[in-house]
């Protein structure tokens, strides 16, 4: 068989750019946030302080490597060879680090146990009280769950067991099909045991007991033998104790173990025909969309949908929406780093240099993905770790017929266990660990395969990626609420046996209903007392000036190369033209702006001493041109300048300069700029006027209010990439100023599961309100906070 051939472009998708991508709202790749104490900063007249915590110390035990059942030797003089990703490694020798995205298999909810919980009252709707606005009704994707008043559920815990080496031992879900297994017993059994369910982790539903049952079965599945071993009741639940907490008007546990097992219950019939990724479900054999920016990438997209359960006011409901994510495409390992590389590492009998690998591992692209190998009798997934030397060069130590050990490449062992010739022994092998192991396994990059529906993290992502997917995920409301529609009929929940079991039905003929008022919007009040209406969210100057606005007796614009290429003669000729455009477009709003400054070119490395000395000089502000897509970039600067020296900083996109083709866009574009630079240098750009709100409610004029908006963000959970929450307020009686808090989510004790009640909600919001009193000597009379509003 000759050797495949790949074609690869140096394009948007191309391995020059892997690395960059839009900057997240909350990224904590580059920052050390405190665990325990929250970060803070005021924008914009205050000092930004951060708490930071020291790295704790990498733990890399003594292992040994093998492929089956080889181990290969670490030779002193091949230290230098092997290239690891350090930032991969174990936290603990007998705990690798698991940075991947949540199971495909896993079917079991992601809702936390109950004990993990505090006890809250459920919140009633704000339907009764006001009358400003138009009365309207709005459709919710919320469909109404009907359950039987006396359900109960037992919970047991089972273990998955497989025997070998004479002995039972833990079915690890990466090699056994566990699911599976069980099912298949179950199906056996149907006639001895009661109607259950699995969740493939640990646990065993049933309405009825079984106590009286028999603790262990076994069944042999491809000539191996595996057990489920019934344990102890762990749990029950019921109905009654959810209606009690939805009627509760004092705090009262939550339901949530209810709701994880229906949860489980919802996804046994579907995941036969598709993939379940916590709450997300996408069809196995439907075509991914891997076109325009996406071709010769390495990823793809797939349409699928969200499914998720809770308990409202109404009772237990089921919420559906439409879904689009981005996978990695199950491909061989040589295509995949020949697209990041930008070059077929197959030409010329396959070689990689060291600088390469280093790429490799910089652009995290390896860290973050599982590989397959199907080269043994089971298939076997590893995390890469890193590089080791050449399949034809990596010595290994192998267990002869007599007992004696010889020593041989890896080329050699796999043509004498497995009959198989490697087409490219000069290719590097890839430094694995399979979960829960200790050992390392030197595996050649030919015999790797991406596994398949692993979810790409957004950061891996191109800006031009990243735009097609939100292209194909917003949705106008009256084709999402067709197609949310449509895969609620798809569903056909009452036809499922297990909810028939159950007696759970589901009415999907019609989503749930809400009232709802559209408030008139207020006016907008520039200097002079010039009111600008609004319009769907938009207004225009109109040539007013900004309300309060700054000085910048010294500034400074500095132009950041990526490293990849050159400013071009058009470049610095729309540069220059921003230039000498910005100081008089800022002056006609009011912004006395300095003519005079300096002009840099810097590269990455130069960012930190760029910034440094910008603070050293006195500079009042500095304006970065970030040339080319460089999210690394942009993170140091800001942290830099915010953590470290406190100094004002705004970036642009060249890129963005570069589109606005004539002198009325560029305008427009430099007026955006001055706003942002305006807000951030302590300037007020607007007020909003409530006059118009507050027209037959005279007494409502003396009201101070506060905005206040929550969110969470979430990179990829794990301990090393924790869930950021943010609180944010107004801290100014125009709330044109605003104070933060931030602090980190870790998972609790393990878990996968987001948690995106913020934890220190009470103690960051009581923080923000003595900022509030501190600069207006009174407290709010009234606070409006916005969920997911920051």
């Amino acid at each position: 068989m000759s050797a495949a051939s790949y074609h690869y472009t140096s394009s948007t998708n191309g391995g020059a750019n892997r690395g960059r991508a839009r900057k997240p709202r909350y990224d904590t790749r580059n920052k050390d946030i405190g665990s325990s104490s929250s970060s803070s900063y005021i924008t914009s007249n205050t000092h930004h302080h951060y708490y930071r915590r020291p790295l704790s110390p990498v733990s890399v035990g003594d292992v040994c490597n093998r492929i089956s059942k080889v181990s290969f030797e670490n030779h002193n003089h091949l230290s230098g060879t092997r290239i690891r990703n350090r930032s991969a490694e174990p936290r603990h020798s007998d705990k690798p680090h698991d940075n991947r995205p949540p199971s495909v298999s896993a079917i079991r909810s992601v809702v936390p146990d109950r004990s993990q919980q505090d006890q809250i009252p459920i919140c009633s709707r704000p339907d009764s009280g006001g009358n400003k606005g138009r009365c309207i009704t709005l459709y919710t994707n919320h469909f109404k769950c009907n359950l039987s008043d006396n359900l109960a559920i037992n919970q047991y815990t089972v273990h998955v067991n497989v025997f070998k080496r004479g002995k039972w031992c833990n079915a690890n879900k990466r090699q056994h099909n566990r699911f599976e297994i069980v099912q298949k017993i179950l199906d056996r059994e149907a006639d001895n045991l009661p109607f259950v369910w699995f969740d493939d982790g640990n646990f065993l539903y049933s309405r009825e007991l079984l106590l009286d049952k028999a603790k262990t079965y076994e069944i042999t599945i491809k000539n191996q033998l595996y057990q489920l071993a019934i344990k102890d009741m762990s749990d029950r639940v019921t109905v009654e104790d959810m209606w009690q907490f939805v009627r509760s008007k004092t705090p009262y546990k939550r339901p949530q173990d209810l709701i994880r097992m229906l949860e489980t219950l919802l996804k046994q019939t579907i995941r036969s025909r598709m993939v379940c990724i916590r709450n997300q479900f996408f069809e196995k054999n439907q075509i991914l969309y891997d076109g325009g920016s996406f071709q010769n990438s390495g990823f793809a997209l797939a349409q699928g949908f969200y499914q998720a359960m809770f308990v409202t006011q109404a009772g237990p409901t089921l919420t559906i929406d439409t879904k689009c994510s981005c996978f990695y495409r199950n491909i061989d390992m040589l295509h995949f780093i020949s697209i990041y590389l930008e070059r077929d590492i197959t030409m010329n009998g396959g070689m990689m240099s060291q600088e390469e690998k280093r790429a490799l591992l910089r652009m995290k692209c390896l860290e973050t993905i599982t590989i397959e190998t199907r080269h043994t009798t089971n298939k076997m997934v590893y995390n890469i770790r890193g590089f080791g030397d050449n399949a034809d060069c990596h010595p290994v130590t192998s267990d002869g017929p007599d007992g004696d050990s010889r020593k041989m490449s890896v080329t050699q062992f796999l043509a004498e266990k497995y009959k198989i010739t490697l087409k490219y022994p000069r290719l590097p092998t890839l430094e694995c660990v399979n979960k829960g192991a200790q050992n390392l396994s030197y595996i050649p990059i030919e015999l790797c395969f991406v596994e398949e529906w692993q979810i790409v993290d957004r950061s891996l992502m191109t800006s031009e990626q990243n735009a097609e997917k939100s292209k194909r995920s917003i949705l106008l409301p009256e084709i999402r609420f067709n197609k949310t529609m449509m895969i609620a009929n798809e569903r056909n929940f009452n036809n499922d046996s297990y909810l028939k079991h159950l007696s759970m039905t589901i009415d999907t003929n019609e989503m749930l209903q809400v009232k709802a008022r559209v408030l008139d919007p207020p006016n907008i009040v520039y200097r002079n007392n010039r009111v600008v209406s609004v319009t769907i969210g938009k207004w225009l100057m109109k040539g007013n000036q900004l309300q309060q606005a700054t000085r910048v007796h010294k500034w400074e614009m500095i132009l950041v190369k990526d490293g990849r290429r050159e400013p071009g003669h058009m470049d610095m000729q729309k540069l220059e033209e921003f230039c000498n455009m910005l100081p008089e477009t800022t002056r006609r709003y009011g912004i006395q702006m300095n003519p005079h400054f300096e002009t840099k070119i810097i590269s990455h490395n130069q960012i930190r001493q760029c910034v440094y000395d910008l603070h050293a000089s006195g500079a009042e502000f500095g304006l970065f041109v970030l040339i080319g897509d460089c999210p690394e970039s942009y993170q140091t600067i800001k942290r830099c300048a915010l953590q470290e020296f406190g100094i004002i900083t705004l970036c642009c996109d060249l890129g963005s300069i570069r589109k606005q083709n004539n002198p009325g866009k560029l305008n427009a574009y430099i007026e955006n700029v001055a706003q942002k630079m305006n807000a951030r240098l302590g300037g007020i750009n607007s007020t909003v006027s409530f006059k118009k709100i507050f027209v037959d409610e005279p007494k409502s004029n003396g009201d101070v209010f506060m905005f206040i908006g929550a969110d969470v963000s979430h990179v990829v959970v794990s301990e090393r990439k924790p869930s950021i929450a943010a609180v944010v307020a107004s801290v100014s009686p125009t709330s044109t100023q605003y104070i933060c808090r931030s602090s980190e989510q870790r998972p609790v004790k393990d878990k996968k599961y987001s948690l995106e009640v913020i934890k220190d909600f009470q103690p960051m919001t009581r923080d923000l309100l003595h900022v509030f009193v501190q600069t207006n000597k009174q407290y709010p009379t009234k606070i409006v906070v916005y969920r997911d509003g920051v």
